[in-house]
């Protein structure tokens, strides 16, 4: 359940490290284009962020983050695109448990970003709604939504995004059973990761998933080694500064350490792994970390 909810929230440092690299892919929920002089701002913000992470300095890159999401909140708010609004009104439905309204949200958001031929926007749409739906315990419908999102990503050319999809996918394929999709769709969102700093708190997560897989099809022990790289690259990213996305990423991680001693037969240590999971997610709010 805790990987529902990792998969469910955007990587943030994730979405940092993309503009990083695709200035022109920025802002995936801004359908009004932003102003010059702003952006200008918000270039040179990412840019120290990119900086930052490269250099090997987590909380200089972590206040870069902060900052640069709320130029993005503020700029978003100053000239809200019908599609924002339609998240927003999705995200307000699922902090109030209304499970209808944040679907016929999301259902407006992919239908209006399927108007747009923005292919990351229309991926994000339906990573939402899959997302949603696997929450839901409608995983027939999520797994159609997670494949339609990865489809999406594939056009978009961008990593970030396939990388994002196919860990929404292989969550699915795992629910639905089919341990061999899973971890096929997992193996190449680990495939599809580009090597460099930058890119570690998405890898890190990529091995979360593969590890995940990997005990379903029945190899603990390749599981144990992706968590003990996942663990090395988690730590030297993010050290004691942690924010929701870092926080989720651990919380995973420990859940899967919890699966492997359990197979194990070592049942303490899987207690104690999934208590050591449960105090990330205390961390946490929203509907997706109190279901986990």
């Amino acid at each position: 359940m805790i990987g529902l909810v990792h998969a469910g929230n955007a990587d943030y440092y994730t979405t940092m490290s993309d503009a990083a690299k695709n200035p022109d892919n920025r802002a995936p929920l801004s359908d009004p284009a932003p102003e010059p002089l702003f952006m200008k701002e918000f270039e040179k913000v990412i840019q120290s962020y990119a900086e930052a992470v490269s250099g090997g300095r987590p909380e200089e890159a972590q206040n870069a983050g902060m900052q640069a999401l709320l130029m993005a909140s503020e700029e978003a708010m100053k000239n809200p695109a019908p599609s924002l609004l339609l998240w927003q009104d999705a995200g307000n439905c699922e902090v109030k448990g209304d499970w209808a309204g944040a679907e016929a949200a999301y259902r407006q958001v992919v239908a209006l970003t399927e108007s747009s031929g923005n292919f990351g926007m229309i991926a994000k749409a339906q990573m939402d709604l899959a997302r949603l739906l696997r929450l839901l315990g409608r995983l027939d419908e999520a797994w159609q939504f997670a494949c339609q999102a990865t489809s999406s990503a594939r056009c978009t050319e961008l990593f970030p995004v396939l990388y994002r999809a196919l860990s929404i996918k292989s969550l699915c394929a795992l629910d639905r059973g089919d341990y061999s999709g899973a971890l096929a769709a997992a193996s190449e969102g680990v495939q599809v990761i580009e090597p460099g700093k930058l890119y570690e708190s998405m890898s890190a997560n990529a091995l979360i998933t593969h590890a995940r897989c990997l005990l379903a099809t029945g190899d603990p022990a390749g599981a144990d080694l992706d968590l003990a790289s996942s663990w090395e690259k988690l730590k030297a990213r993010f050290g004691s500064a942690l924010m929701p996305g870092p926080i989720l990423a651990f919380a995973s991680w420990w859940e899967v350490k919890s699966q492997l001693e359990e197979k194990r037969a070592n049942i303490e240590g899987a207690r104690e792994a999934m208590a050591r999971a449960i105090g990330y997610l205390r961390q946490m709010q929203g509907p997706y970390a109190l279901s986990a």
